[in-house]
């Protein structure tokens, strides 16, 4: 979530990463440049150290703070699809068919609107709103709520003087980090890796109050669930994210 970081000695260098944007590409290029790989990205999550060792390493060790960052649009809507609509191929039509964290927003949904169901009728504007009664629900700004929902620059540690020497932007992976790869003296295959399935020709119109379990009826976009409303959501829920990366309100998606 730019939370945490994987802290890389030989190159002195610490690559901060978030859910949903590109990790998996990320721990595999990693992966690629250790002489013994791990055969589990679960390697990288849990060898990954949280934001204060990664800040003690830049500071104290003056590593190089590296960070992957994506569009807090299409970042949201991936989430979105990925943990409330379609996983792996499964229409996800019911509470105990979502992974945990996602159960845990599920229910904090259902307290928001009075509500018990264990149908998972949740729909992307009512996600985004859950989404931002769980982030005022924070008792302390460096306090991370799930990774998949947080924003990808903790706000307190830029008021702290944290930069990033280098920022990798997903929409252009391939180049940004085939460079930085070249530079720091690493191998880097390029890959496609978790991505979102969308389909070639979309439904038209907007499916932003369409329940989660009725997505897959659809042959859905990431334009399907982009409107004046909830982007202004996105923009108020990931205000850093866009002051940091210095990304338009709506993402490029041609």
């Amino acid at each position: 979530m730019g939370w945490r970081g994987y802290i890389h000695p030989p190159k002195k260098t610490v690559f901060f990463w978030s859910q949903k944007a590109a990790c998996t590409s990320l721990f595999h290029f990693l992966a690629d440049n250790i002489d013994v790989p791990p055969e589990n990205k679960r390697y990288f999550h849990l060898n990954s150290q949280s934001y204060k060792q990664g800040l003690e390493a830049i500071r104290k060790q003056r590593y190089r703070s590296v960070i992957l960052a994506r569009h807090p649009v299409t970042r949201s809507i991936s989430a979105y699809l990925n943990k409330f609509c379609v996983y792996r191929g499964k229409t996800l039509q019911t509470r105990d068919d979502l992974e945990p964290f996602a159960q845990d927003l599920h229910d904090l949904y259902c307290v928001e609107r009075g509500i018990k169901t264990d149908r998972n009728i949740m729909t992307f504007a009512q996600f985004l709103d859950t989404v931002a009664a769980l982030h005022d629900q924070r008792q302390k700004t460096e306090l991370p709520v799930n990774g998949h929902w947080e924003t990808q620059v903790p706000a307190f540690l830029l008021e702290q003087g944290l930069r990033y020497d280098a920022v990798i932007h997903v929409e252009t992976l391939d180049s940004e980090l085939g460079a930085l790869a070249a530079e720091l003296g690493m191998t880097y295959q390029s890959r496609q890796m978790n991505k979102t399935n969308i389909a070639p020709e979309r439904h038209a119109g907007s499916l932003i109050d369409v329940a989660g379990c009725d997505i897959s009826k659809h042959n859905f976009g990431y334009e399907n669930f982009i409107s004046p409303l909830t982007l202004r959501r996105i923009q108020t829920l990931y205000a850093v994210d866009f002051q940091t990366f210095g990304y338009p309100p709506a993402p490029d998606l041609g």
